[in-house]
């Protein structure tokens, strides 16, 4: 048995952090990601789902959004014990969950939100319809820490702009307070990521090697390990590097568990179970 100041220490070394988003039964993204990535760097996941999915490693045939009135009463409730120390947003379901997520965010300013704009799967399942993006965009964004589109959510979100440096800081114009742009969809050798942090800042980049294979639940992984660096008070430059080292490593392990895309093993300094 620990000694009680022991599992204090333990207790206060794993805040806790809400992910909301939907269920992907193979565990590659979705809640299940968010709680690997979480649990893997110290931080206690608590999870809400917007939606179940009828999916595998190759396609997401549907979405099933949850009820919007279940879900803010499942909200209310978890956080009425439990505060979390940082929010991660994916797949949010329904219009209607938006609108619940906003009222309820606007309570609780202080919390850092990170935002994965999840648009669309690799196979083209829409994940958000027009009313939804327009909602997103108005509403949900301006109350965003840090948000992280690959390039073609980034092109959606912020259509108008040419450069990638224009369509972050338009972002950015319209109230998110910082920008990680993943390049993993760019034809370069090297993946080359963007952390915006404000309309003047210099652009921080990052290069990584780039890895052979598809991978299903790359975008979760990234912005699940911001959302528990960012809980541990970890400043923002340094925990998107850290962020993106975890889910390089992540993806370097991964499993092919089918003909299909390979699952992130999301275990920390490779330690392997």
């Amino acid at each position: 048995m620990l000694e009680p100041g022991i599992n204090q220490h333990f207790q206060k070394s794993y805040p806790c952090v809400l992910a909301i988003g939907g269920h992907d039964p193979c565990s590659g993204a979705g809640i299940i990601a968010d709680s690997q990535s979480l649990l893997a760097l110290k931080a206690w996941p608590l999870t809400l789902i917007t939606a179940t999915t009828s999916q595998n490693t190759h396609q997401v045939d549907r979405v099933y959004p949850q009820s919007a009135e279940v879900f803010a009463e499942q909200l209310e409730t978890l956080t009425r014990d439990l505060r979390p120390k940082a929010i991660k947003l994916g797949v949010l379901g329904s219009l209607e969950i938006q609108q619940v997520l906003v009222e309820w965010l606007q309570r609780h300013p202080d919390i850092p939100l990170i935002l994965d704009p999840v648009v669309s799967s690799t196979s083209g399942q829409s994940f958000l319809d027009a009313s939804q993006l327009e909602h997103f965009l108005e509403h949900l964004l301006p109350l965003a820490s840090v948000i992280t589109p690959n390039l073609p959510e980034l092109a959606l979100l912020a259509p108008r702009p040419a450069a990638t440096a224009q369509k972050a800081r338009e972002l950015i114009r319209r109230g998110c307070k910082a920008v990680l742009v993943t390049g993993t969809h760019a034809e370069t050798q090297a993946v080359r990521n963007q952390l915006y942090t404000s309309l003047n800042s210099s652009v921080i980049i990052s290069r990584w090697p780039r890895l052979p294979h598809e991978y299903h639940g790359s975008g979760c992984t990234l912005a699940a390990a911001l959302a528990a660096l960012l809980a541990r008070g970890e400043s923002l430059e340094i925990a998107s590097n850290l962020a993106q080292d975890f889910t390089w490593h992540s993806l370097k392990q991964a499993l092919q568990l089918s003909e299909g895309q390979h699952l992130p093993l999301r275990i920390k300094d490779n330690q392997h179970a």
